[in-house]
């Protein structure tokens, strides 16, 4: 069998082998690991990707995150450490130093 990169494979290829990832989970025969199975499907939407938004994300006066688009977005909000994309609210935080 040939292996391909998902970027190379059509829809039916890609549902094909879905699908048989699926039976041979579910007999317990040749799973395919979570993590290459789940590399594989970023990869596959990321070839879908229209369009690439860069942020810059910036410390503020009190220490709260400020990030800032490389350009105006019309059907995205950036506010302060908020990003609203549709019904989608992702509030970035600075992860605690232990």
């Amino acid at each position: 069998m040939t292996k391909k990169r998902f970027a190379e494979m059509s829809e039916a290829e890609f549902d094909s082998l879905i699908e048989g990832h699926i039976e041979r989970t579910a007999t317990g025969y040749g799973e395919m690991p979570a993590d290459i199975f789940l590399d594989l499907l970023v990869e596959r939407m990321a070839d879908k990707v229209s369009e690439t938004v860069n942020l810059s994300i910036d410390m503020g006066d009190d220490d709260d995150l400020v990030i800032t688009p490389d350009r105006e977005l019309s059907d995205i909000v950036i506010r302060g450490n908020e990003i609203l994309v549709g019904k989608r609210r992702f509030v970035l935080k600075l992860a605690e130093r232990t």
